[in-house]
């Protein structure tokens, strides 16, 4: 469809004509500075530069927003899942031959061995640059920001870990006794319902709301179509600004009065404008 359709026809919910056509010449700026289309896959960053913080209080847990064109999928990902110890009680039915997650993580880690890697910078390092994903079991999600402290996940908090639950949640599940506690618990391993959360986890996009005025989030690939990162960069924005995706989202007031500037750009262009309020007004 070309371009110059009507904002009815995209069924867009924040941006109007005048910034999707901005939005639209700036993707198209970015695709020409890459090269041919088909032969370049470079993230696309949506730059949002906020009027007031996101957050009050340093923040670490990413947060996930639906795409409604998925930004990629989990058989394109080295995924890392953390467990809870003993590793084996969880290994064994997520990688067992038949299960639907038998080929999904490249390593299974319980916490004790990932406090390991923690304390060796090097190590840490390393696995920054090896795995796309980092997900952690709900119930030892909370210890890796400490764990994980100024290492690159923190400075670039695009591989922040992300939490997964075993099992869904039910009033009827069995429990169990551990050894080391008279603690009743919830052990259950239920592979589909992990699988489910990994393919939706690795569609969508993430941000971290942020003590500064400066939010950068991925909406797609220099290789997707126009139409797909514009109704991307569409359904971003209203997770940010709207009200009804409290209290995950919704977390710039205003709607897009809270908005400074946005700007399109990959990790080594410059950012192209699509809305600029310096002056109280688009360009």
């Amino acid at each position: 469809m070309d371009s110059n359709s009507s904002q009815v026809d995209w069924s867009l919910a924040v941006l109007d004509d005048e910034l999707r056509s901005r939005a639209i010449r700036s993707l198209k700026a970015l695709k020409a500075h890459l090269g041919p289309q088909g032969h370049h896959h470079e993230a696309v960053y949506l730059i949002i530069d906020t009027k007031k913080p996101t957050s009050s209080d340093l923040d670490l847990v990413p947060r996930i927003i639906p795409l409604p064109h998925a930004k990629d999928t989990h058989e394109n990902m080295k995924i890392m899942l953390i467990t809870k110890d003993p590793v084996v009680n969880y290994r064994t039915p997520l990688e067992q031959k038949g299960s639907p997650t038998e080929d999904v993580f490249g390593e299974i880690v319980s916490l004790k061995k990932f406090k390991l890697f923690a304390s060796n910078p090097k190590q840490v390092k390393k696995l920054y640059y090896e795995y796309d994903l980092l997900l952690a079991d709900h119930r030892v999600y909370k210890l890796l920001p400490s764990l994980i402290g100024r290492s690159p996940f923190f400075k670039n908090n695009k591989k922040l870990p992300l939490m997964v639950q075993m099992a869904r949640p039910s009033p009827d599940a069995q429990l169990v006794k551990s050894k080391k506690s008279t603690k009743m618990k919830d052990e259950r391993v239920e592979p589909d319902y992990v699988l489910r959360q990994v393919k939706t986890i690795a569609r969508s996009t993430t941000f971290v709301p942020s003590t500064g005025t400066c939010l950068s989030i991925i909406i797609g690939y220099s290789d997707f179509k126009l139409r797909e990162l514009i109704e991307n960069m569409d359904a971003v924005l209203e997770y940010l600004i709207s009200p009804k995706f409290k209290p995950v989202g919704g977390v710039i007031k205003k709607g897009l009065a809270g908005i400074e500037d946005l700007h399109l750009k990959t990790s080594e262009s410059a950012s192209l404008p699509v809305m600029e309020k310096k002056k109280n007004e688009a360009v």
